[in-house]
């Protein structure tokens, strides 16, 4: 009787403390001034880094695979030296941009924040680390019972949390704008109700009415791995909107004159969602569920969306002379065991493969449309050259366009790609399949084409 009397009063304490738990709630801005907060144009250049030469990462999601893949990509152009403009530099130290998701998220947050120390501390805080085990261990551990018995709290604000403790030291994106240094970062989640990508920048949390400065990074990152089903949805309160909060002048004249077929009416309409009233709360799963490789900004900028104005100028003012974009991504090729039998098959493989398939054409999709939109601007710079010669006057500069994707297929080693396509989709790999990662991103570098030709040219 006393043993049931003790459960009974411990559920009743751990209900009663659980439902005023909260996870991190974003906060409010004090007043909405688009020239501050974290965004490209606060950031400066930093020492090394050239305005005429526009490197963009991308690193896709796909857990500690990802996360060590792009790591090697780091480490690959730190040790590729260049010259550009009559100096020596790594070419890291031209590296502008970081769109990344999930897994890749860890890598392009840490690099963002501590810069090279992340060649010191990295691979052993983080790589080498079982962040899948110490996750369960914060499920089961009953002290966080009161939190999990919350309504408004999930495994992924743990996640968060232990992301904020054990990572990134209780940095804000307040710390990461006080660095005031490129790469600019974007970490990218996908907005649940309406399947599209949610980035985390102020321009984002405009939107919302909210103070991103206050956001741990380790907030943003979990948000950007929170895959459907494993792991829960994090959410974000959408504050209600003075008039000083408007959608952009580009918004408003698509939302005038509807079409359907034109995408930037579609991208105003997912803005208005936020501006107008409806949407009190904003909930985040995986960036990859609606763009695993995070290359969405960069299509965004190179289709010339008002949202890359500023970087747009810089591509047709003769500013930017090279644009470079790579895109790490950490896909696996397995074939499934299932191939070999007429077994029926279990629900929770067929679920995963379901969900992810789907990821996987998608990105293929995106690779093939960055390719042509490449082609395009190539073209485009021709017909504009043809048109100057013709009628006298003067055509915008040439920019040097160039797309690399660093994939596991691209290594001439059979054996290692098969090896690479074995490792899981978990936050949890061996010391030695985290170091062939590493290795493998740069093998895959060294041999490809389109790399080496854009190191002879900056040589």
């Amino acid at each position: 009787m006393r043993n049931s009397f003790c459960l009974a009063l411990l559920a009743v304490f751990l209900l009663a403390t659980g439902c005023r738990t909260l996870p991190y709630q974003n906060k409010a801005l004090e007043q909405v001034d688009q020239s501050k907060g974290y965004r490209f144009a606060n950031l400066e250049k930093g020492e090394g880094n050239s305005d005429s030469l526009y490197v963009v990462l991308t690193f896709s999601g796909g857990g500690t695979r990802a996360a060590a893949f792009s790591y090697g990509v780091l480490e690959k152009l730190r040790d590729t030296e260049i010259v550009w403009e009559g100096k020596r530099r790594r070419l890291l130290d031209e590296v502008d941009v970081i769109s990344s998701v999930s897994g890749g998220s860890l890598t392009s947050t840490y690099y963002a924040m501590f810069g090279d120390r992340i060649f010191e501390d990295f691979a052993e805080k983080v790589l080498y680390s079982n962040i899948q085990s110490t996750l369960i261990h914060a499920v089961l551990n009953v002290t966080n019972y009161p939190k999990l018995l919350s309504p408004y709290y999930g495994r992924t604000d743990l996640l968060g949390e232990q992301f904020d403790r054990d990572v990134f030291e209780h940095k804000t994106y307040a710390d990461l704008l006080a660095r005031k240094k490129r790469p600019y970062l974007v970490v990218n989640s996908t907005d649940l109700t309406l399947g599209t990508r949610f980035e985390f920048t102020q321009g984002q949390f405009d939107l919302l009415d909210s103070d991103l400065n206050s956001c741990p990074l380790g907030f943003s990152v979990a948000a950007s791995a929170a895959f459907p089903g494993l792991l829960t949805p994090v959410a974000l309160k959408n504050y209600e909107k003075g008039d000083e909060n408007q959608l952009p002048p580009w918004a408003r004249a698509a939302l005038k004159d509807p079409d359907p077929d034109d995408v930037s009416y579609l991208n105003a309409k997912n803005m208005a969602s936020y501006v107008y009233p409806g949407r009190r709360y904003i909930h985040l799963v995986d960036g990859g569920v609606s763009d695993n490789l995070g290359l969405s900004p960069v299509v965004t900028l190179l289709r010339q969306d008002d949202q890359g104005r500023k970087q747009m100028k810089m591509l047709h003012d003769g500013t930017i002379k090279k644009f470079i974009v790579i895109t790490v991504n950490a896909k696996c090729r397995e074939n499934p065991e299932w191939d070999l039998r007429a077994k029926l098959l279990g629900l929770m493989p067929v679920l995963l493969r379901a969900s992810t398939t789907p990821m996987e054409n998608f990105s293929q999709a995106q690779i093939e449309y960055m390719k042509m939109l490449i082609d395009h601007e190539d073209t485009v710079h021709e017909l504009k050259k043809m048109r100057a010669q013709v009628s006298g006057g003067t055509a915008d500069p040439q920019v040097d366009f160039k797309f690399i994707e660093v994939a596991f297929d691209r290594l001439s080693d059979a054996d290692q790609q098969k090896q690479l396509n074995k490792m899981p989709t978990s936050f949890s790999l061996h010391k030695d399949q985290v170091d062939l990662l590493r290795s493998a991103a740069g093998q895959v570098l060294e041999e490809h084409k389109g790399f080496q030709e854009l190191v002879k040219s900056l040589n």
